[in-house]
């Protein structure tokens, strides 16, 4: 089974969303067998976001500030552990100039592990209107229906976009809007076949995210998204997506088995 995630979550700077510390979550992953741990906490900025989470940013230099004491904060915490510790983030991907210029110029300054390419908004095709899905009320819809179809539709570029971008090095839960029921129902399919399509090209890895089981019964990525990928000999890494310490290694022996049953041919692991 494999022994490690890069996926997990801290309370760093006491303002993002898991519920530890990076010393509990390193000290609890050695207690379980993990051979190493990525602490990936979240990197969200875009200046016409609505800030309605103080670990969201439309201000870059805010978000720098922060970004460089979460790298502190879990360097330090890494020079006192038994097992490797990488530093990594979960990076909301946009695709818009200015947004890739604040990127690179972080990227830079942070020098993290890895980064982690991932999607929490919806967004209109000028990126003048950002919308985190967990903040979306469907009791007072501020989209109308055809304003979420086209947003998930942007939603499905953005993924195939970020893979060809460069920046990442595996995407996380692909199809995590289906945790909302007002979104499920949402998706062309030539959007998510050029996704997988994308993928295959690029061979770019991905993660089989076991939070889907916690939240909705299902893994991310959908079984028949997975059985094309794998197709197409595209790298998988599991992730546990923890937030708090008993969320580590979560369904990984039900993830093992899942990929046993697709006879899934490549895994994905960080090289440092």
């Amino acid at each position: 089974m494999q022994k490690f995630s890069y996926h997990t979550h801290t309370n760093a700077l006491g303002i993002f969303d898991g519920r530890c510390t990076a010393e509990q979550m390193i000290e609890q992953a050695q207690k379980i067998g993990y051979r190493e741990i990525g602490i990936s906490n979240h990197l969200v900025y875009h200046p016409n976001m609505t800030v309605g989470n103080p670990m969201f940013f439309n201000d870059y230099n805010l978000l720098e500030d922060a970004m460089m004491r979460i790298a502190d904060e879990i360097r330090q915490a890494a020079s006192t552990a038994a097992i490797k510790v990488f530093l990594g983030f979960e990076v909301d991907f946009f695709p818009s100039a200015e947004w890739r210029r604040c990127f690179e110029k972080l990227r830079k300054k942070i020098n993290a592990d890895y980064y982690i390419g991932s999607f929490h908004y919806l967004r209109n095709r000028d990126e003048s209107r950002i919308e985190n899905m967990y903040l979306y009320n469907p009791l007072q819809p501020s989209y109308t229906e055809d304003e979420i179809k086209e947003a998930i539709s942007l939603y499905w570029q953005n993924a195939a976009l970020a893979a060809e971008s460069g920046y990442f090095d595996f995407i996380a839960h692909p199809d995590v809007y289906k945790i909302f029921p007002h979104f499920a129902a949402y998706g062309e399919e030539e959007d998510k076949w050029h996704f997988i399509e994308t993928m295959g090209r690029l061979k770019h890895p991905y993660e089989l995210n076991t939070s889907g089981w916690r939240k909705c019964g299902e893994q991310h990525p959908y079984r028949w998204m997975m059985e094309e990928l794998n197709r197409l000999e595209v790298p998988v890494v599991i992730s546990d997506d923890a937030h708090d310490v008993s969320q580590l290694a979560n369904y990984f022996e039900q993830a093992e088995q899942l990929l046993q049953s697709l006879d899934y041919k490549k895994r994905w692991k960080l090289e440092k």
